[in-house]
């Protein structure tokens, strides 16, 4: 009986062994094919990623979970060590699709990577350059920091992380104003990295450059959509804004003056050279000093706004963009996707996503807020009112 037992001890051991070399052998396997299909992404050709690989490595990686930091310590060597503006761009392009490409888990664990800095964007080796590629590739690596703040939740929407240090302890309609303005702020944060990204001549540049700017574009409509509706609930609830609130949410209003005008500038000229996307801009309202100062009169903060010199100039300009873009609408016949899918519960983040969603950050909370609004709007002389008829 002793001897049967030994043999069959041995027989487990063995099997043991034989089940932990195949696993290993898979788990290198694994790995192989994650670097060859990230070279295969990165070459030095400018030409758009074939998505079959960025398939591929999502695939490959939601099979085995641990190889997720394998696969964003490659990326960083490869950025880094190679040292070339068009591998660096595609190595960008890459980490950009594969975070809106994954599900929310991939998500997560990609962006604790990025703060635990197992991925890295250094591109310090670019700074000595001046070419437009080189600019393009500091403004991009920030607009990707930036976004490392925000992640797509349930819904499907893009939302910002909202840091720990923040401590509210005012009451429920504060709260949620206050949480309003933080998030109008990191909308702001964020389109000033999409601007950035602006300062190239988007019509002579090449494939890769502009798969780059369609996949920023995207995100700002989203990010645009969300700022705007905020702008709206905001203002609804001006009259009762806390005294401490009332700096940052005019401080939000100059800046939109400014930044919204941009904004329209880059859109348009994105229109004209961005061939054979079907992308739907989003409407942008140009906020003028105009439009707020008569916000100011009954939000007291000892400032003085002056109007713009001519709100006249600014709605002529609106007017004959606007028709120019109608006129550029006509010549986009197809559209094209970027977006990376392989599994139906994963989140799935497009321009083709449905119109029926609401993006407006505000959330449910915020309705609440304009629902009670509404109980000290009852009179058609309200401030309140007459600040929410000006936007």
């Amino acid at each position: 009986m002793k001897v049967k037992s030994k043999l069959w001890a041995a027989l487990g051991t063995f099997m043991d062994h034989t089940t932990i070399s195949k696993a290993a052998t898979t788990d290198r396997s694994i790995l192989t094919n994650i670097e060859t299909a990230i070279l295969r992404c990165t070459d030095r050709h400018d030409l758009s990623i074939d998505d079959k690989y960025v398939h591929e490595i999502l695939f490959l990686v939601s099979n085995a979970p641990g190889s997720i930091t394998f696969l964003s310590r490659r990326i960083s060597i490869r950025l880094d060590s190679m040292r070339e503006p068009m591998v660096a761009l595609k190595c960008l392009v890459l980490l950009h699709r594969l975070l809106r490409g994954g599900d929310r888990y991939f998500e997560q664990d990609l962006r604790n990577l990025w703060s635990s800095r197992n991925l890295r964007v250094d591109l310090s080796w670019c700074l000595d350059h001046s070419d437009d590629l080189h600019a393009f590739l500091r403004s991009y690596s920030s607009f990707l920091e930036e976004r490392m703040g925000w992640f797509i939740n349930q819904a499907g929407n893009l939302e910002p992380s909202r840091p720990s240090s923040i401590i509210i302890s005012q009451s429920y309609e504060e709260e949620v104003i206050e949480l309003l303005i933080f998030r109008l702020s990191k909308c702001q944060d964020l389109l000033d990295r999409v601007l950035d990204c602006s300062l190239i001549d988007i019509s002579s540049s090449g494939q890769v450059i502009q798969s780059a700017i369609s996949i920023i574009l995207r995100e700002s409509f989203r990010v645009y959509e969300s700022f705007r509706e905020g702008i709206e609930d905001m203002v609804r609830s001006s009259f009762d804004l806390h005294k401490a609130l009332r700096v940052p949410a005019l401080n939000i209003l100059e800046k939109a003056c400014t930044q919204t005008t941009n904004l329209q500038e880059f859109y348009h000229n994105c229109k004209r050279s961005i061939v054979g996307k079907s992308l739907e801009y989003p409407f942008v309202k140009i906020i003028t000093l105009s439009n707020i100062s008569a916000m100011e009169q009954f939000l007291p903060t000892g400032r003085n706004l002056q109007p713009s010199a001519a709100p006249e100039d600014d709605r002529i300009k609106e007017g004959k963009i606007a028709r120019e873009e109608a006129a550029i609408d006509q010549n986009n016949l197809f559209s094209g996707r970027l977006e990376t899918t392989i599994s139906t519960v994963w989140v799935e983040f497009d321009e083709e996503d449905s119109q029926t969603s609401d993006f407006s950050f505000a959330e449910s909370n915020v309705r609440s807020v304009g629902a009670a609004d509404n109980i000290v709007t009852k009179e058609n002389n309200s401030p309140t009112r007459q600040a929410t008829a000006l936007l």
